[in-house]
C-alpha cells in the first residue's frame, strides 16, 4: 500500500478500536515504534496516522513526564460532534441492525455452543467455569452503569466484544468490533434515558441466561430480539416530534 493509503487504513482501525470502546478516554497509545512493527509498516507512516486521529480531535500528544499520545478526555464529546455531520438514516439503522442480527447473532449461537458445561477434563472444565463468570460480570456491569450513558456504553460494548471472543471466530470478533464502532457513533446524538436502557428486551439477562444455558438457538434468537429494540429505541429518538397536533 502507498503510505498515505496504508496512515489512513491505520488510522481508521484505530478510530474503531476507540469507537468500539476498546480504547477510552485517557487511555495512552504503545509508542510509535511498537506501534509500526505491530502494523509492519514505517514509523513515519504512524506519525501520519497519529496526526489524522488529532486532527479529528480523537487523540492528543503530551510532552514531559508523561509524554505520550493519549485518546482525549472528552472523547465522546467529539465523537458526537464528527456523527452529527452525518445523522443516521432510518434505512442506515435498519442496515446496521441487520449486520447486528447477522454478526453478532451468530456470535452469541457459537458462544452458547462452545460455552458448554459437558467440556471433558478438570482443567477446561475450570476453564469454562471462568469463562462463564466473566460472562456474568460483565453482564451485572452493564445493569449497574444503565443510569450513566458513556460508562453504559463501555460496559454494552465489553459485553458483546466478549461474546464473539466465547465464539471463537477471529473475523466475527473483528467484525464485532466494527459494530460497536457503529453503534457508539450512533448513540452519541442521543443515548437515551436510563428507562430506554432498562426495558426488558434491552437488558441482557435474556441473552447471557440462553448462552449460559447451552441453547444455541435461543441465544440467537434473543439476541436478536435485544438488537430489534435497540433500533427501536434508536428510531423513536432520532425522529423530530410532531408539532402540528
Amino acid at each position: 500500500m502507498r503510505a498515505a493509503g496504508a496512515a489512513e487504513a491505520i488510522a481508521r482501525r484505530l478510530s474503531e478500536l476507540i469507537g468500539a470502546r476498546m480504547l477510552v478516554a485517557g487511555d495512552r497509545f504503545p509508542s510509535e515504534k511498537a506501534l509500526a512493527e505491530l502494523f509492519e509498516v514505517a514509523p513515519m507512516t504512524i506519525r501520519h496516522s497519529m496526526a489524522v486521529l488529532r486532527e479529528e480531535g480523537l487523540v492528543e500528544t503530551r510532552r514531559g513526564h508523561l509524554a505520550g499520545t493519549y485518546v482525549t478526555p472528552e472523547v465522546l464529546d467529539r465523537v458526537r460532534e464528527l456523527t452529527a455531520r452525518h445523522a443516521y438514516t432510518e434505512a442506515e439503522v435498519e442496515e446496521l441492525t441487520v449486520w447486528r442480527e447477522a454478526v453478532s447473532g451468530e456470535a452469541s449461537a457459537r458462544a452458547a455452543a462452545r460455552l458448554t458445561t459437558d467440556s471433558t477434563g478438570t482443567d477446561a472444565a475450570d476453564a469454562v467455569t471462568g469463562l462463564r463468570d466473566r460472562l456474568r460480570e460483565l453482564e451485572a456491569r452493564t445493569n449497574a452503569e444503565l443510569g450513566d450513558p458513556g460508562a453504559y456504553r463501555t460496559a454494552d460494548a465489553a459485553l458483546h466484544l466478549f461474546i464473539a471472543e466465547l465464539s471463537g471466530s477471529r473475523r466475527l470478533l473483528e467484525a464485532e468490533q466494527g459494530i460497536q464502532h457503529e453503534l457508539t457513533r450512533l448513540l452519541a446524538a442521543d443515548p437515551g434515558g436510563t428507562e430506554s436502557r432498562s426495558t426488558p428486551a434491552q437488558l441482557h439477562g435474556p441473552l447471557v441466561r440462553a448462552i449460559l444455558a447451552d441453547d444455541p438457538a435461543a441465544a440467537r434468537e434473543e439476541f436478536r430480539i435485544h438488537a430489534r429494540a435497540t433500533a427501536d429505541m434508536c428510531l423513536i429518538l432520532s425522529r423530530p416530534l410532531d408539532t402540528t397536533a
